[in-house]
């Protein structure tokens, strides 16, 4: 079905409001017919990034302006993980079935459902409909399908089918009409209806948050014994029965000689003795973990919630609230992280955060329960242990008055981007590897910028890169190939990825006396350049230094070459300053960027990435301009602006 076709379904042949929504950018309105103007409008803002919305009922935008209801809708979402990524398209998948049964079981069938990637819009069309009722009638299907709680308002916006979901603009997903059905409802047997399916809900009269959904009150059910043994914190007693649930699982001819699991301590392996990990597979050995970031992929990877909760694999009634029906389920994620997600509660988390919820104890406590009951040693070796002391004084230093005393030129370059490089160093001592990667004085370790960005809080990837790549180019951070890396440790950072995106591979030295020596002493060789942040990338060192320097900074770009754009910038900005100083002795940055093409911020900073090089290839300077220069060259005008003059000026 096309668009026109849908919106018909709607609003006939009225004028109809349209919202395009981009995260970053003000809402953009549009009033009017669905024609040719507004739909190549529309796409082109959808091409753009831009989300497209329609206003379902008629009248207006705002609440008072609605004067009538075209439809009863809902959208069933299923939301984010606990690291605020969407699900992948399988367990979307899974989660449309369980929105379609529940429709079907509604007994009504919808006019529309919408594919909109993440989930379903579910559309009832009416006739008839109160507009004063409305609110009642969306909260409780609200209620009854466990959907978006902000979807209540009578203004509201739902997604254009026909058009791209775009959150993930890599990503993008076409929005369309998964069902049609030619049906429309008098509004009073729709809601006869409803109210049967819903015959002890009140709606509250206080309106829900448009921000944020508020989770049920915890109500903890100690009728499971591992979730009491889990209140209490009770090692022991989940170790019995995680046992007692091997013990049941066991087939009766499997051979147990041979596994040891969790505490396995004695000699004799035997049913009753046997403590096994016990996961997803079974694991000849108990877990041994060579960092915080070893022990938490297996915490989150590698136990089996199900079993350690004590309930059954699918849906099964949530242990956190007094569930009449089943609304939880455990997921696995893309990188093999297990979630517990409820849709009645909206509860949502790893083993730890439940452990957390069901012992109201800190995420310390939570993880050092699971390590006992599972028996999983984070065993470091004193050349680890090492690495992390020195790690540790690398942050003390530069976060000392002695640094700014000892090494004043590479602080200067450096002082605003400290959090930024303890954050590194922080990161490091949590993913410490092992000892054959240890060498050197170094401590190596993966991640992708995204996630230093995400650590740091901060929303700008490409500042947080540059920033990195300047301890790169100091000698505070080494950047590493990917064929230097064992194939073991590329296999373990594949496991151990945090987001879809690149990872990199990081070397971080001992600041020592040789180490900061030298990156003072390229501290000092940033400010002779006259290079700067604004003009950071690849080809502001290949101009001002050479290729080797670059290729070092930007490992995964090493074989790249400056793009002909750049060339073609660097060759006008050459023969204009060539020009001018022949014509009138001197030329400025300003009168520079004044004679080519383009947005001034853009000229000034391909103008600072290609300047250095052109000064060192014609033997010119840049100086500060003072009453002497200004005078020799007759310049009127306010100020002392940087000079470009031949080298042999005074």
């Amino acid at each position: 079905m096309n668009t026109k076709t849908f919106l018909e379904a709607f609003h006939q042949n009225n004028k109809i409001n349209f919202r395009a929504l981009k995260e970053g950018q003000k809402p953009l309105n549009l009033n009017g017919y669905y024609n040719q103007y507004i739909e190549d409008k529309l796409k082109q803002l959808n091409n753009q990034g831009y989300d497209v919305y329609f206003v379902v009922n008629a009248g207006g935008t705002k609440k008072e302006q609605i004067n009538k209801i075209n439809a009863f809708f809902i959208d069933c979402d299923c939301g984010k993980d606990d690291k605020g990524n969407y699900f992948n398209l399988d367990i979307v998948k899974q989660y449309k079935q369980r929105v379609l049964k529940r429709v079907q079981e509604f007994g009504l069938a919808p006019s529309f459902i919408v594919d909109t990637r993440n989930g379903y819009h579910v559309y009832w069309l009416v006739n008839n409909a109160n507009v004063e009722e409305f609110e009642e009638v969306q909260k409780k299907l609200i209620h009854y399908f466990n959907s978006d709680e902000r979807v209540f308002t009578a203004q509201f916006i739902m997604r254009l089918s026909g058009y791209y979901w775009t959150k993930d603009i890599q990503n993008k997903y076409l929005c369309t009409v998964y069902q049609y059905n030619d049906v429309r409802y008098n509004a009073n047997d729709f809601i006869q209806h409803l109210n049967s399916k819903v015959p002890d809900f009140v709606p509250e009269k206080k309106k829900v948050s448009t921000k944020t959904t508020v989770p049920k009150p915890c109500s903890i059910d100690n009728s499971n014994e591992h979730i009491d043994a889990i209140r209490r914190l009770d090692v022991a007693k989940m170790k019995e029965l995680l046992c007692n649930k091997f013990d049941k699982k066991l087939p009766s001819n499997a051979d147990i000689s041979r596994v040891r699991g969790m505490g396995g301590k004695k000699e004799n392996n035997n049913k009753d003795n046997i403590y096994l990990t016990y996961c997803s597979h079974f694991y000849p050995t108990p877990f041994k973990a060579s960092n915080r970031a070893d022990l938490k992929h297996i915490i989150y990877t590698k136990l089996c919630i199900n079993d350690f909760l004590g309930v059954n694999d699918g849906m099964f009634k949530c242990v956190l609230h007094n569930d009449s029906n089943p609304s939880a389920h455990i997921i696995t994620l893309k990188d093999g992280t297990q979630l517990y997600k409820c849709f009645g509660c909206g509860f949502k988390g790893t083993i730890t955060t439940l452990v957390e919820a069901i012992a109201r104890c800190n995420k310390v406590e939570a993880v050092e329960f699971i390590k006992k009951v599972y028996d999983i040693e984070l065993v470091e070796t004193e050349n680890q242990k090492r690495i992390k002391e020195m790690l540790k004084e690398n942050i003390e230093y530069i976060m000392s008055e002695q640094f700014e005393k000892e090494y004043p030129d590479l602080f200067k370059i450096v002082k605003r981007y400290i959090p930024y490089l303890v954050c590194l160093n922080e990161l490091a001592i949590q993913n410490v590897i092992d000892d054959d990667l240890l060498s050197d004085n170094k401590a190596i370790f993966f991640s992708s910028i995204r996630y230093i960005a995400r650590y740091l809080n901060n929303n700008n990837i490409g500042r947080t890169n540059n920033r990195v790549n300047l301890f790169a180019f100091l000698g505070l951070l080494e950047k590493l190939s990917k064929e230097s890396i064992p194939e073991k440790y590329l296999q373990k950072a594949e496991a151990y990825r945090k987001d879809k995106y690149i990872t990199s591979y990081y070397a971080i030295p001992s600041y020592s006396y040789y180490c900061l020596n030298e990156a003072n002493r390229k501290a000092q060789t940033f400010k002779q350049k006259n290079m700067t942040m604004t003009a950071w990338s690849k080809e502001l060192l290949v101009r001002s230094l050479n290729q080797d320097e670059a290729d070092k900074v930007y490992v995964q770009q090493q074989n790249e070459e400056l793009s002909k754009a750049s060339e073609q910038f660097a060759e006008k900005a050459t023969k204009i300053i060539l020009d001018l100083i022949e014509n009138q002795g001197y030329c400025t940055e300003e009168q520079i960027i004044k004679q080519i093409r383009g947005r001034k911020e853009d000229k000034k900073v391909k103008l600072k990435r290609c300047l250095q090089e052109i000064l060192e290839s014609y033997n010119l300077k840049r100086v500060k301009a003072n009453k002497v220069l200004k005078e020799k060259f007759g310049i009127a005008s306010k100020g002392y602006p940087f000079l470009i003059i031949k080298e042999t000026e005074e």
